[in-house]
């Protein structure tokens, strides 16, 4: 039997799981990418759009890096990878 999860109860475990903050900018990264995966924002951007620190968007960036799904193309420009 298969259960399905409302957005909200996804939106949770996520939470859970990574923490409030980085859902958020993991979100922000999804809404502002284009077609091909390309994001063009600055860090400085983020951290006053979400009220975040530079270290919490840093350590997001960080994470997806190491998951090898997200890359850092120029100072500002950023792509999702491999998905």
């Amino acid at each position: 039997m298969l259960i399905k999860f409302g957005a909200s109860v996804k939106e949770k475990i996520y939470k859970a799981l990574l923490g409030e903050k980085k859902v958020e900018i993991i979100n922000l990264l999804c809404e502002l990418s284009d077609e091909n995966g390309f994001i063009v924002i600055k860090i400085s951007d983020i951290c006053e759009k979400l009220n975040v620190s530079k270290p919490t968007v840093i350590n997001t960036f960080k994470m997806l890096e190491e998951k090898k799904i997200f890359e850092r193309v120029k100072n500002g420009a950023y792509r999702f990878k491999n998905l």
